[in-house]
């Protein structure tokens, strides 16, 4: 698991310097966001009963570098990490506890004068599933966002960012769920799964 962490940081990295060289250098600052929130839906299937399982609401927390390419338009990396349970069913079983990592790549565009800059935003990347209990494989995860917010000044180099936004991560190749051992504690709902995640941010540009 450390080695998985290892290489996600190392892509964010990658990543986060790659958009920075190719960056206009005379655009505007660059901005720092750091997010907090709660994550909301995203069910899964039971395969012993095949009824539908979702999952409580928790904690996201996140990182965007953002990278202003003028019109208003600003080019994003988003990293977000949640922790979901999923409570067990009333006629047995057990609780299943789940780390979602993205890693996404996309933009906002802002509009307005005022002291309120209302933007919406999308992205695209790739979420890691990863189930605490020991014996579950790692499930890698087509994810994207589209979502809008609001920023809020604060000072001329702070300002609070308040979103909203639609989840959506769809399984790759043959994953089934969470599964190890010849078995699965859990199915994907469909295809995937969908949340809605609230955030607020206290970013800062540079």
């Amino acid at each position: 698991m450390r080695t998985a962490v290892r290489r996600t940081l190392a892509l964010v990295i990658a990543i986060g310097a790659v958009v920075g060289i190719a960056a206009p250098a005379a655009a505007q600052k660059h901005e720092l966001t750091v997010l907090a929130g709660l994550h909301l839906g995203g069910q899964f299937e039971d395969p012993a009963t095949g009824h539908y399982r979702p999952a409580d609401e928790g904690l996201t927390l996140g990182l965007v570098l953002g990278f202003p390419l003028g019109n208003d338009r600003i080019l994003e990396v988003v990293w977000t990490h949640e922790q979901v349970h999923v409570p067990a069913p009333p006629d047995g079983g057990s609780d299943v506890d789940l780390r979602l990592d993205t890693l996404g790549v996309g933009g906002t565009y802002e509009w307005g004068d005022g002291k309120l800059r209302p933007f919406v935003s999308g992205t695209v990347g790739l979420t890691l599933l990863s189930p605490d209990a020991a014996g579950y494989d790692l499930e890698l995860l087509l994810s994207g966002t589209l979502g809008g917010g609001v920023k809020v000044p604060l000072s001329p180099k702070a300002f609070l960012r308040l979103e909203g936004r639609g989840v959506g991560m769809l399984a790759t190749g043959s994953a089934a769920g969470i599964c190890g051992g010849g078995s699965c504690v859990l199915g994907f709902s469909g295809a995937g799964i969908g949340q809605l995640e609230l955030l607020a941010g206290l970013g800062f540009s540079f």
